[in-house]
């Protein structure tokens, strides 16, 4: 490649912790790019990150970044209740985007957002990444191949220590469900896409959510603040192939943390395990096909991975927004849809609302 995708990120402060931890190393690791701005919300801390990132540029100011010269696409890395704005100012610079999930603070604006680029005809990706992890593919394709013969049911449990009733004040947020960053969005929104992409999607769910902590003790400030989202979502269903599932999403467990995914067929089983959340990495995959007595470790094949080599063993923070990067330039540079896009993100964000609504109502939720 001749030319290299000259990116901005819109929060990739040296204070943001993703940003810094996975955007900036994924683009680090290929030829495909190169960091040139960053923006931050103030310029102090925008040029004291563009000198700690060998970037150009550095600004405060959204509009003034999308519309740089310098900037061929721009990256959205920022709290999700200022995604609208940073989208809404970047889509008349006429760059493609790439927007961390969730996309809006609701489905409203997603679907405003969605208008947006499709209208501007700009190549847009939103990050879910666990859709570019070698494990999760790996899945997909070994269930169309029938690998355990017919699904019969498939079961996903996630537990996390976090978004109970303890954080700090860089977490407030997540406890305020106006924002639209919480438990069943963020982490819910995560698990069940990559779980929809593997499967196929609910034809039909009922949803039960609770709320085991009314207060969070933000504990850097000694702050308790009330709590307004859930961090316990259980949902039942079926699947377009006919399989019953079921998901169960926890926070502020404190031991046997971690996801499970469990698929029975009729001819095998799948355990894909990891120890946090799915788009994270770190998956361990087991499986007994036809001819298998019991589960056995599965090496997932190398074609599975087209990120560079240096990133094979990487946790996966780095190596699926890697993966999903290398993806997003061929989109942007053959036309193609490989990345994940904002219409994916309106659909993610319906089956959600369709889970609060069955969890407010006791209705069950047709597809």
């Amino acid at each position: 490649m001749d030319k290299k995708i000259r990116t901005g990120i819109i929060g990739a402060s040296i204070n943001n912790g993703w940003a810094s931890g996975t955007h900036i190393p994924a683009i680090e690791h290929l030829d495909e790019f190169e960091l040139t701005a960053v923006g931050t919300s103030n310029m102090a801390s925008a040029k004291k990150s563009a000198e700690a990132f060998h970037a150009d540029h550095g600004f405060d100011n959204m509009e003034e970044l999308a519309q740089h010269p310098d900037v061929d696409m721009v990256v959205v890395s920022i709290n999700v209740k200022e995604h609208y704005n940073a989208v809404k100012a970047i889509v008349p610079a006429g760059k493609p985007i790439y927007c961390e999930w969730p996309l809006g603070s609701n489905t409203n604006e997603a679907l405003e957002m969605k208008e947006w680029v499709a209208s501007a005809n700009l190549p847009n990706a939103i990050g879910l990444q666990a859709r570019q992890a070698p494990a999760i593919r790996y899945v997909k394709d070994l269930l169309a191949e029938g690998y355990v013969g017919k699904v019969l049911s498939a079961n996903l449990k996630i537990s996390i220590d976090g978004m109970g009733g303890v954080g700090d004040k860089s977490s407030e947020y997540l406890f305020d469900r106006k924002i639209g960053g919480n438990l069943l969005t963020i982490v819910g929104g995560h698990n069940l896409d990559a779980f929809t992409y593997m499967l196929g999607d609910f034809t039909e769910l009922s949803a039960l959510t609770a709320q085991q902590f009314p207060e969070v003790e933000l504990v850097d400030i000694q702050k308790v603040i009330k709590k307004t989202t859930d961090d316990q979502i259980l949902i039942t269903g079926k699947l377009t192939s006919g399989a019953a599932a079921s998901v169960h999403i926890q926070g502020g467990v404190k031991h046997q943390t971690g996801l499970t995914l469990e698929i029975f067929g009729d001819k095998g089983t799948i355990v894909l395990s990891a120890p946090a959340s799915i788009q994270f990495g770190s998956h361990q995959l087991r499986g007994a096909g036809p001819t298998d007595n019991e589960l056995r470790e599965l090496t997932i094949p190398d074609s599975y991975y087209w990120a560079p080599q240096s990133l094979k063993n990487d946790s996966g923070f780095v190596l699926n927004m890697a993966q999903a990067y290398r993806k997003f330039a061929q989109d942007i540079q053959e036309g193609t849809s490989l990345t994940p896009t904002f219409a994916d993100a309106v659909k993610l964000h319906q089956l959600l609302d369709a889970i609060e609504k069955s969890a407010q109502t006791g209705e069950r939720q047709y597809f």
